[in-house]
């Protein structure tokens, strides 16, 4: 069962540092449906500021998850993303064909931040039928190093990759699918997670920008666990609505505060290119958008309407579909995932 068998399924796998999750959409009927979701923690440690540190505990924990989720194919969709990654909006000259392809390739030189021999180079002309004389290209590049140990450690689970996304378009594939009449807007599409958040901007529904900082609710509960002299799991408990502790509304108003400030900074680089732009919406995922109030907190912060992605807004569920009991209390941890398994070629 293949990514192009004749069930047509696809499988995303979300290598995250918190969890690692995997999701199994059926493509053959009308819309997209939700086969198959799960999810299982990622041992402390195993990735760290986005980079793998134990890869034996990566690899078992991939292969538990695919065996616990009862996915047959061993063929998935997945991505890297962080500071593996180098997206930015240019804009040349209009050239056609390999005309084309070639400046481009000269221009990522210019603009690339790694060893230009040591990268997987990808581009995207966003307006292939435009008649000026400038087109706009989406220049994009990630470290051949990482994909190749990507493409190692899932080897080792016994996973092949079908396709290697990137974090921040898988995630606005999933939003432009599931939100389609807010693609045209300036989003910002906040991914809230275990150590870092990461912010895109999404203009027409094409990522423009995406940024990540090292704040995450693991630095939240770690935060709010120095304070009261409490173990990081109480803390982590309390931040999910189960339990109080002493300061934990401020330590809530400050996270909401750092969010809020980071997306402030994407939307006001983005105006620099493109004056008159503002922010139409926020939109959270990730563990952070399951944190009570979160959202309502932010939207207060920024004044802009701030609201939960739902990954499966327009993605039916099977009935009985395995793990759709992650649904009522999981669902926006599950927006990359849900963007990967959306992906058919």
């Amino acid at each position: 069962m293949g990514l192009f068998g004749p069930n047509r399924t696809t499988v995303g796998l979300d290598i995250g540092t918190g969890f690692v999750k995997i999701a199994e959409v059926g493509q053959g009927g009308d819309r997209p449906e939700l086969q198959k979701l799960e999810m299982r923690p990622m041992p402390p440690g195993a990735i760290a500021n986005g980079e793998v540190r134990e890869p034996g505990l990566v690899v078992d924990a991939m292969r538990r998850l695919v065996e616990q989720a009862g996915i047959a194919t061993r063929e998935v969709v997945t991505a890297l993303g962080g500071h593996d990654v180098f997206m930015k909006k240019l804009q040349l000259p209009r050239l056609k064909g390999d005309e084309a392809g070639s400046a481009i390739r000269r221009e990522a030189e210019r603009h690339i931040p790694f060893d230009i021999s040591g990268v997987q180079l990808d581009f995207q002309v966003l307006d292939p039928n435009g008649q000026g004389p400038h087109m706009e290209v989406l220049l994009v590049a990630a470290r051949r190093e990482r994909v190749e140990e990507r493409v190692r450690l899932l080897a080792e689970a016994g996973i092949g990759a079908v396709l290697l996304d990137i974090e921040a378009f898988a995630l606005g594939n999933a939003f432009t699918h599931n939100y389609p009449g807010m693609a045209e807007d300036l989003v910002a599409l906040v991914d809230f997670g275990h150590d870092a958040t990461r912010i895109s901007v999404l203009h027409e529904g094409v990522p423009v920008l995406s940024r990540d900082h090292h704040f995450g609710l693991s630095r939240l509960a770690e935060s709010l666990a120095r304070d009261n002299g409490s173990s990081v799991e109480r803390a982590i408990e309390a931040i999910r609505g189960n339990g109080d502790l002493p300061g934990l509304d401020g330590a809530l108003e400050e996270a909401a505060d750092l969010v809020a400030t980071a997306v402030e900074r994407a939307a006001a680089f983005q105006r620099t290119r493109n004056p008159g732009l503002g922010m139409g919406r926020v939109f959270l995922c990730g563990g952070g958008a399951c944190v009570p109030a979160m959202v309502e907190s932010i939207g207060r912060r920024m004044k802009v309407e701030t609201r939960v992605a739902n990954p499966f807004e327009q993605v039916a569920v099977r009935t009985g579909a395995k793990g759709h009991e992650l649904l009522s209390r999981a669902a926006p941890l599950f927006l990359l995932t849900l963007g990967l398994a959306l992906r058919t070629a």
